[in-house]
């Protein structure tokens, strides 16, 4: 995306401060923070050469286009996507990932990042189109995940698929009634799994091109589940799996 956008929240910025794929240019904090909290932004500012100003609380609001926050906020020049290519070499040997399909909704996006980040995903993969891009109401809803999962915007999600393969990931689509049952899947060392919208699902061209499907065994008379909650599912599932393989 482009031009600035601020990130708000006290863990999404202590995150986005604590990151080295992210950088922020300066720190704008209420007048309501706590003395004891704002101390601690000062301190990190200085550390980074960030400017920190405090301004009254409505100022706040009206620089940063927040109502929530706790006063607290971060500017970035814009978010750094990760490049496919150069995300391709630095892959370890073993290494997973989400591509995502449709998914629109920042709050989906922000639980994605955060379950990559919190099992240890390499990245996610998404469509500059059709996609929910990554902004501020995506980093609060990661928790500040945001600023440190590798983020690849692609033009054209089929062409990622396909270059993925070339690199050694096999690509399985998270589908709901197909597929290989999720408690029994044994992921390949490289394995990344395109997830869809919960409306649409994934679109026939990008499943087509995948060499599987998994799915995630529920009861009776539930069809599905929300995206980002799929993704927890699968990501601490894939993790489990490959942990296990090592040992």
């Amino acid at each position: 995306m482009s031009g600035s956008m601020w990130v708000t929240g006290r863990h999404p910025v202590e995150e986005l401060l604590a990151s080295s794929r992210q950088r922020a240019r300066k720190v704008l904090l209420s007048d309501a923070v706590p003395p004891e909290v704002r101390t601690g932004f000062e301190r990190r500012a200085r550390e980074l050469a960030l400017p920190c100003l405090t301004c009254p609380r409505q100022e706040w609001d009206r620089r940063t286009g927040e109502r929530e926050g706790a006063g607290i906020a971060a500017e970035i020049a814009e978010y750094r996507y990760a490049e496919m290519e150069e995300w391709i070499s630095g892959m370890p040997e073993t290494a997973r990932a989400f591509l995502l399909d449709g998914v629109t909704d920042p709050q989906n996006l922000g639980g994605i990042l955060r379950s990559a980040r919190a099992f240890a995903f390499d990245g996610v993969v998404l469509p500059a189109d059709r996609s929910c891009p990554v902004t501020g109401a995506v980093f609060r809803a990661s928790a500040g995940a945001a600023a440190h999962v590798p983020v690849v915007q692609v033009t054209n999600l089929v062409r990622a698929i396909e270059r993925m393969q070339e690199s050694g990931f096999w690509l399985y689509a998270a589908e709901g009634v197909e597929g290989a049952d999720l408690s029994a899947f044994t992921p390949a060392k490289r394995t990344a799994v395109v997830l869809g919208s919960e409306e649409k699902g994934i679109r026939r061209l990008a499943r087509d091109r995948c060499d599987g499907a998994v799915r995630i065994p529920m009861a009776p008379g539930v069809e599905s589940l929300n995206v980002s909650v799929a993704a927890g599912i699968i990501a601490f599932s894939i993790r489990k799996s490959l942990t296990s393989t090592a040992e």
